[in-house]
């Protein structure tokens, strides 16, 4: 009987230690799964990160282009300010581009000191010479401008050239080289709606075909 007792007891150790041996090996595998989990989400991000794309070269190219169509159209502006079609449609009115609004041919002394002031020339006589604004003025008998020279560095930048190609063969062609060596005159007769004519003068040098000045007049003679 004591030895049936002890076989009894060594079955129920033998459940016992299984029994034990199973719940470590569970709660084993449960403490590896936590681990796992943790270590899981422990290199997930915690937060998205934004990355802003770089300009595209199309984006850059489309800034470089607008400020070149910028400049562009600034140099164009300018260009045609001071071209000779530009210059013969102002003649026309009996002024010149580079001058203020109300100034020109008929113009009286009063208006010309209000408009520009007193001339590095002085009131007196009829020239009135007016080195800011690079132009000479002639005034007549009545105290009115006849006559308008000016060498205003944009039309220093023309070439004879481009004032034929755009204007047409001047009424004529004067060589001043007696006076000032190398030099010539292209001339245009204007005639407009008032009857009175117009003369636009091109002074150039023969070597270099650059404009020296411009000169507006009429005779005073003409009434």
């Amino acid at each position: 009987m004591k030895h049936t007792h002890q076989s009894h007891d060594r079955k129920k150790l033998a459940c016992k230690l299984i029994t034990t041996s199973a719940f470590l090996a569970i709660g084993f595998a449960v403490m590896t799964g936590c681990s796992n989990s943790g270590e899981a989400k422990s290199t997930a991000p915690t937060k998205a990160e934004t990355v802003t794309p770089p300009a595209s070269s199309t984006d850059q190219n489309t800034d470089l282009n607008t400020n070149g169509q910028s400049t562009s159209n600034t140099a164009s502006s300018h260009s045609k300010h001071s071209s000779a079609a530009a210059i013969f449609s102002a003649a026309k009115q009996g002024t010149l581009p580079n001058l203020p609004k109300g100034l020109g041919l008929g113009t009286s002394s009063d208006l010309l000191f209000e408009l520009w002031g007193k001339s590095e020339s002085g009131s007196t006589g009829p020239m009135r010479s007016y080195a800011k604004y690079h132009t000479d003025i002639m005034l007549d008998g009545s105290d009115k401008v006849t006559e308008i020279t000016s060498s205003d560095p944009d039309y220093k930048k023309l070439l004879i050239k481009q004032v034929v190609d755009e204007l047409g063969q001047p009424t004529e062609t004067v060589d001043t080289s007696r006076d000032i060596p190398d030099t010539a005159e292209a001339n245009y007769t204007i005639n407009n709606t008032s009857g009175l004519s117009y003369y636009l003068v091109f002074s150039y040098q023969t070597k270099t075909q650059k404009v020296n000045y411009i000169r507006l007049y009429f005779n005073s003679k003409t009434p």
